[in-house]
C-alpha cells in the first residue's frame, strides 16, 4: 500500500474511531497499531543518528551541546520517542527531543521529523530552509518524499523500512553510513 494512501486511511479510521467513540475493538487494535508504527520509527529515528556524520562545523563541534531532535507538526509518536532515547546517548552526546511547528525557533538543530501535518503547504521551503543549516530531515509520507527529505520511513507488508535520498543529505552536508544506505530499502538520488 502506498504511503499516502495509508496515510488517507489512517485519517478515516481515526475518524471513525471519533465517531463511533474509543471502546470499539476496532478502534482499540487500530490504536495499538498505529502506536506500535511509531514506536518502531522512534527507535529508527535514534538509530539514523548513531549513523549519520554532520559537517564539521555544525553545532556538534561544541561538545557540551545535545543532539536536538525536532518532531515539526503533530506528534505521532506520543511518548515513545523520549523512551527511544531516554539515558541514550551518541557520541557521547544526550539526545534532546522538541516538539514544534516552526523548527527555525530551534538553535542547533540536528534532526526534524517532519509529520503529515507539518505545514504542508510549505513542505519544500521547509525542507530547504533545514537542508541550509544541516539538518537531517525525516518522513513518512509521499508528500514529505517529493518535497526532498533525506530519509522517508515507509510502510512494507506491515514492516518499518526507510527510503534515502542521497542527493538531499548532500545537500545538508550530512554523510550517512554506508550500513545505513545497505539496510534502505531504496536509495535514490532524486532531485526536486
Amino acid at each position: 500500500m502506498k504511503p499516502f494512501r495509508s496515510a488517507r486511511l489512517r485519517w478515516l479510521a481515526m475518524l471513525l474511531i471519533l465517531v463511533c467513540g474509543p471502546e470499539t475493538r476496532a478502534g482499540a487494535e487500530f490504536r495499538d497499531a498505529v502506536a506500535g508504527e511509531y514506536a518502531i520509527k522512534a527507535v529508527f529515528l535514534y538509530n539514523l543518528v548513531k549513523y549519520t556524520d554532520w559537517p564539521p562545523a555544525s553545532s556538534l563541534s561544541a561538545p557540551e551541546l545535545p543532539i536536538m531532535l525536532a518532531v515539526v507538526g503533530d506528534d505521532p509518536f506520543g511518548r515513545s520517542l523520549d523512551e527511544a532515547v531516554k539515558d541514550r546517548t551518541v557520541r557521547g552526546r544526550q539526545i534532546q527531543v522538541v516538539r514544534t511547528n516552526d523548527p527555525k525557533s530551534i538553535k542547533n538543530l540536528h534532526v526534524a521529523f517532519l509529520s503529515t501535518s507539518a505545514d504542508p503547504g510549505r513542505a519544500i521551503e521547509l525542507i530547504q530552509g533545514l537542508t541550509a543549516r544541516s539538518v537531517l530531515t525525516v518522513g513518512d509520507s509521499d508528500r514529505t518524499a517529493h518535497a526532498g527529505v533525506a530519509v522517508n520511513f515507509v510502510m512494507v507488508q506491515g514492516k518499518v523500512r526507510f527510503d534515502i535520498n542521497q542527493n538531499s543529505a548532500k545537500r545538508c552536508k550530512i554523510e550517512l553510513s554506508s550500513q545505513l544506505l545497505k539496510l534502505a530499502r531504496h536509495v535514490t538520488e532524486a532531485e526536486y
